[in-house]
């Protein structure tokens, strides 16, 4: 179970991303692929650290890098995913 001290540990913010981009795909299916998943990261993250507080402009430039990283591990997931559903 994800709670608010493990929201924005890199494996819950990427499964937290994985499956907000499933339910986008399920909604728009013209998502455009590999941008989905970047912007879901970001977003992830970035409420995930305006919840544990005040953002300073260096936890700004943490939660940017972060969401990078969350982006291209939910990225990999997802591609994980469709090679092993035969979709890729």
């Amino acid at each position: 179970m994800l709670t608010l001290t493990n929201f924005l540990t890199v494996a819950g913010a990427a499964a937290i991303t994985t499956a907000l981009g499933s339910l986008v795909k399920m909604l728009w299916k013209a998502a455009p692929e590999p941008w989905s998943p970047w912007v879901l990261g970001k977003v992830v993250v970035f409420v995930g650290g305006v919840l544990q507080g005040p953002i300073t402009a260096r936890e700004g430039l943490l939660l940017f890098v972060s969401g990078m990283v969350v982006a291209a591990t939910a990225l990999g997931s997802h591609t994980g995913v469709n090679k092993a559903l035969g979709k890729a």
